[in-house]
C-alpha cells in the first residue's frame, strides 16, 4: 500500500508537470473461494500527451492466501504477493489509431513479461472499425515456494505469441456490433510446480504438454435503448485449444441511467467447458501427461454482477469534483467444481484532473 501511495503522489506530480488532461483511479479488489483469498490494490493512471496521444500506467499488488498445495503451501495457509506494473501509450491519427504496451509481473517463484502493440483503422465515415494486435509475453516459473530440505528444484520457462482481430460496425443510430478472432501459441513449461499427481496410491508431479494452441471467437451486440436510458449488452464466446478444451461463454449486461449523474448495471455470465485430453482424477498408471489441474476439468459456472456507480455531482459537490466518479462492484460466482463458490467485491475512485 505504501508503494502504490508513492506511485500515486508521483502521478499526481507528473500531471501536474505535464499540464494536462487525464485520471487516477484507485481501485482495491476482494475474492474469495473455498481455499483461497485474494486481496488486490490498484491504481491506474490516464494522461493526454499533446492533443493525439495518450498514455496510460497501472500499479498492483496481489496479495494471494491459498491452504492448497498447488499454490506452494504445505498443508497450512500460505501467502503470497505478486507485484505488476505496466504501461502503453496510443496515438490517433487521420484514418484511426496505433497503440503499444508492456507489462511485467514478480512473485518469488514467477517472472513474467510482456510487449504488445497494435492498431486500427477506421472506415466508412467511422461507423466501421478494423483492429490487429500482436504480443510477446515471457515467464519464468519455479516452485521457490516449495518447503522441506529434500524437495527436488523445478524450473522452466514459458513464450507466448499472440494474434488478435476484430471489426466492428455501426448498424445504426443506437445499435453497434463486433466480431474478433484471438489466436495464442503457448511453448515451454506450463504445468504448476507445485501439484502432485495421483497414480494409484502414489503421487507424481503434474506434466502438461510443451505445446498449447488456443482459438477464442467472439460476437458482441450493444443497444441503447433510448425511452429507459439503458444499454444491453449481448455476447458470446467460443473457445477451443489444442489441448481438446472446449467452453461456451454466453453473457448478458444492462446498464441503466439514472439522471446525469448515477448509473446501475447488472450482469449475469453463463460458462461451460469440457475436459482436457488428458485430464484425470486419478490415474490408473503412468501416462505421458498427467494433470488433475482444476481449470482443466469438465464444469460450469454461473456469474451474476450488480454494479453502481456515482459522480460527485449527485452527492452535491461542485466544480472539479463534480466529476469524480465512485464506483462498486459485487459479483458472486456459482461452479460445480473443487474451487466451490466465490464471492468478489471491487471499490473504485476516479479522480480527473485538466489543465487549467
Amino acid at each position: 500500500m505504501r508503494a502504490l501511495l508513492g506511485a500515486l503522489a508521483l502521478l499526481g506530480a507528473l500531471a501536474s508537470a505535464a499540464s494536462a488532461d487525464g485520471e487516477l483511479t484507485m481501485r482495491g479488489a476482494y475474492y474469495k473461494e473455498r481455499a483461497t483469498r485474494v486481496v488486490q490494490p490498484m491504481l491506474d493512471g490516464k494522461l493526454t500527451i499533446g492533443e493525439h496521444g495518450t498514455a496510460e500506467g497501472h500499479l498492483l499488488i496481489d496479495a494471494i492466501t491459498s491452504a492448497s498445495i498447488s499454490a506452494g503451501a504445505a498443508d497450512t495457509a500460505f501467502t503470497e504477493r505478486r507485484y505488476e506494473a505496466g504501461g502503453g501509450y496510443g496515438h490517433e491519427l487521420p484514418w484511426g489509431k496505433l497503440r503499444g504496451e508492456l507489462r511485467v509481473s514478480r512473485e518469488p517463484d514467477y517472472l513474467s513479461f510482456f510487449v504488445g502493440g497494435g492498431g486500427e483503422l477506421s472506415l466508412a465515415e467511422d461507423n466501421a472499425v478494423v483492429a490487429l494486435g500482436a504480443g510477446y509475453g515471457h515467464d519464468d516459473v519455479s516452485n521457490a515456494g516449495a518447503r522441506g530440505p529434500f524437495t527436488e528444484k523445478i524450473e522452466g520457462n514459458l513464450q507466448t505469441l499472440l494474434v488478435s482481430a476484430s471489426v466492428s460496425q455501426v448498424l445504426s443510430t443506437h445499435v453497434l456490433a463486433s466480431v474478433g478472432y484471438d489466436l495464442s501459441h503457448l511453448r515451454g513449461f506450463q504445468q504448476n510446480p507445485y501439484r502432485m499427481v495421483e497414480i494409484g496410491a502414489s503421487s507424481f508431479p503434474e506434466q502438461h504438454p510443451d505445446v498449447r494452441t488456443r482459438h477464442a471467437l467472439a460476437a458482441t451486440i450493444k443497444a441503447y435503448v433510448e425511452p429507459a436510458r439503458t444499454t444491453v449488452i449481448a455476447s458470446y464466446r467460443l473457445y477451443f485449444d489444442s489441448w481438446g478444451v472446449v467452453a461456451n461463454t454466453p453473457e448478458l449486461r444492462a446498464v441503466r441511467a439514472l439522471g446525469d449523474a448515477i448509473e446501475l448495471g447488472a450482469r449475469y455470465r453463463f460458462h461451460q467447458q469440457s475436459a482436457a485430453d488428458f485430464f484425470e482424477r486419478i490415474y490408473a498408471a503412468q501416462e505421458r501427461y498427467l494433470s488433475d489441474d482444476e481449470k482443466l476439468s469438465r464444469f460450469t459456472s454461473h456469474t451474476a454482477e450488480a454494479k453502481v456507480a456515482v459522480l460527485g455531482a449527485a452527492l452535491g459537490l461542485s466544480g472539479r469534483w463534480e466529476e469524480v466518479r465512485g464506483e462498486l462492484l459485487v459479483q458472486y460466482l456459482h461452479q460445480n467444481n473443487r474451487f466451490g463458490d466465490a464471492v468478489s467485491a471491487q471499490a473504485a475512485l476516479t479522480i480527473p484532473f485538466s489543465d487549467p
